[in-house]
């Protein structure tokens, strides 16, 4: 009974949680444009630099 007491505890802390980050538009570990694009430009000089290596 005590650990059913405290998971409902947990779960309405959880719950409040996401609303706050749904209510304030913030969404945090969400990746931007410039992350896309770093993320990219990093791949293509991988894959770049191990064909020019195997070359």
């Amino acid at each position: 009974m005590e650990n059913d007491v405290a998971w409902q505890n947990e779960l309405g802390r959880r719950a409040r949680i996401y609303e706050d980050i749904e209510a304030g538009r913030r969404f945090e570990g969400t990746m931007s444009k410039l992350d896309y694009a770093g993320m990219t430009v990093l791949t293509l000089a991988l894959v770049l630099g191990s064909w020019f290596w195997g070359a």
